[in-house]
């Protein structure tokens, strides 16, 4: 999959533009018929700075999907500027297999708040995605990527650090998902 992301950049950065699937070299076959949903992070100077993906299967094989991604984080994250030329030597490349995904609900005994369900995620292992009701606001929280993330209960104070709001768990629904990864660093 790192190769995938690789042949694509350097194919925007020639061209200006996405790649089809034909315009790469040895796509592995798995790759060109399975249809996952991943999420790509390309990382500069060991801080994320680029990222897109899916949580949900979009019908197109997972190496369209890779190569939709890899564009849409360089050229589309409007949280930073477009990856340029020279940046394009210093990255690194993060690739989040998505292999399930669900819906967090509280039981009963959990009813008071999300921090006893929140606990339960392991931020090592899960990633967890939230999403506002209205769709206003969503943040995504990618396993082991930050140091100061030891416990689950630490997503409360890093979701309003990233939602730009405070976390009122009642207004979004959150997911957990589990992913397998391959990186390049």
């Amino acid at each position: 999959m790192i190769e995938l992301v690789q042949q694509t950049l350097k194919f925007y950065f020639q061209k200006l533009s996405a790649p089809d699937i034909q315009d790469l070299e040895n796509v592995p076959t798995e790759l060109s018929e399975a249809t996952w949903s991943c999420f790509v992070t390309i990382f500069l100077n060991w801080e994320v700075r680029w990222s897109a993906g899916n949580i949900k299967k979009t019908g197109v094989s997972l190496a369209e999907e890779l190569i939709i991604n890899t564009v849409a984080a360089i050229s589309k994250d409007d949280r930073f500027k477009p990856l340029n030329i020279t940046e394009r030597e210093q990255i690194k490349i993060r690739v989040d297999n998505i292999t399930s995904r669900k819906i967090l609900s509280r039981s009963q005994e959990d009813a008071k708040n999300w921090v006893s369900v929140l606990s339960k995620i392991d931020p090592v292992k899960n990633w967890i995605l939230v999403i506002k009701k209205d769709y206003t606001h969503s943040a995504t929280i990618l396993p082991n990527i930050d140091p100061k993330l030891v416990m689950g209960t630490d997503y409360i104070w890093i979701l309003g650090w990233k939602l730009w709001e405070d976390f009122l768990e009642d207004e979004y629904i959150i997911y957990e998902i589990e992913t397998t990864i391959e990186t390049d660093h």
